[in-house]
């Protein structure tokens, strides 16, 4: 059977198994099927090799598709089927035309391979996105249905009890900004299943009453999720870092010495500021931790946020570079 003449509205999984058994193939031959339209087995076995690439790498913090433990073949096989399945959704009869699209922006086969992968990467973002927003959102729901500040308007709409249920149609950006001003709502734990943590709940709750008191209307439940997103970092992205060096077989994913940057961090910090970055989220202890009245700890703890803030805002990798100083500091020895 070719494994690329029936490669239109065909079953994509399938195709996937055919490709496997296709031996010797490269970017070269794929470039060929592609300039001519019909992609085959080439183009199939390079996707494959990209894809085990992709969700592989050391970089990757991707889940695996439901049903699967782990990026076994089978999973890459069912992530590449998945993509020719919106493709054709959005496009019928057209599942192949992201191919194409990379195919006329190459250059070469290398740049073939690279804009290939950016594709994957693209869409493994778009599915993780919705899928943590998507529980995101149930469990706003379900907070707000148990609160009573909050009501349900109509179309999944949200708004303060005591405010208006007029639609809110303004820029998300001006609601993340009210979230991000609220001081004292932070997240130390965040659970994937069961009830929502005690301090969680609240600074949930806290900052969605003030974004929707600041909006002055009934907001719809999946921007609202957004607002919160950004607020706590809840949905950190892998961050691909691309490259250029031939000897490196992934040939654009660098990898970044978290550990480095949390040490640089701990260099700047007082001897006061590292017995507190173990416990900044746990507000009562500051005073204890410091052997100090609250009013001095909260200046020292409130301004400690605000520089860690400021020195990572930028960073991909901010969750792995907080837990590594906090680890740092928790021994309240210098790592030297």
């Amino acid at each position: 059977m070719d494994c690329g003449v029936r490669w239109i509205n065909d079953d994509w999984r399938a195709r996937m198994a055919c490709g496997e058994r296709a031996t010797g193939t490269t970017a070269e031959a794929a470039q060929v099927e592609l300039s001519q339209g019909r992609p085959g087995s080439a183009t199939v076995a390079l996707l494959q090799r990209l894809g085990r690439q992709c969700t592989r790498s050391s970089r990757t913090t991707f889940p695996p598709p439901e049903g699967y433990t782990w990026w076994s073949d089978d999973a890459v096989d069912h992530l590449l089927a998945d993509m020719f399945d919106r493709e054709d959704r959005d496009n019928p009869g057209q599942g192949h035309k992201f191919l194409l699209n990379c195919y006329l922006r190459a250059t070469d086969e290398p740049s073939l391979e690279r804009l290939l992968l950016a594709t994957m990467q693209n869409f493994l973002k778009d599915q993780a996105k919705g899928t943590t927003r998507g529980r995101l959102r149930r469990r706003l729901e379900t907070l707000f249905e148990a609160d009573e500040r909050f009501h349900l308007g109509e179309k999944d709409r949200w708004a303060l009890t005591s405010g208006s249920s007029v639609p809110w149609q303004g820029d998300r950006a001006t609601l993340e900004r009210v979230a991000f001003g609220v001081r004292g709502a932070e997240i130390t734990q965040w659970n994937h299943s069961g009830q929502t943590p005690r301090a969680t709940r609240e600074a949930l709750l806290t900052v969605a009453e003030a974004v929707l008191e600041a909006a002055q209307g009934a907001v719809q439940i999946e921007d609202l999720a957004r607002v919160l997103q950004q607020r706590f970092r809840l949905l950190r992205e892998p961050n691909f870092v691309p490259f250029e060096d031939q000897h490196d077989q992934l040939g654009w994913v660098s990898r970044v010495d978290v550990g480095m940057r949390a040490r640089a961090l701990f260099s700047l910090l007082s001897p006061e500021e590292r017995r507190l970055v173990p416990v900044l989220g746990q507000r009562s202890r500051w005073g204890e931790v410091l052997g100090t009245g609250q009013a001095r700890a909260g200046v020292i703890g409130e301004t400690l946020l605000e520089q860690l803030r400021l020195a990572t805002v930028d960073d991909a990798d901010h969750d792995m570079v907080a837990l590594a100083l906090v680890e740092l500091c928790g021994g309240l020895n210098d790592p030297g």
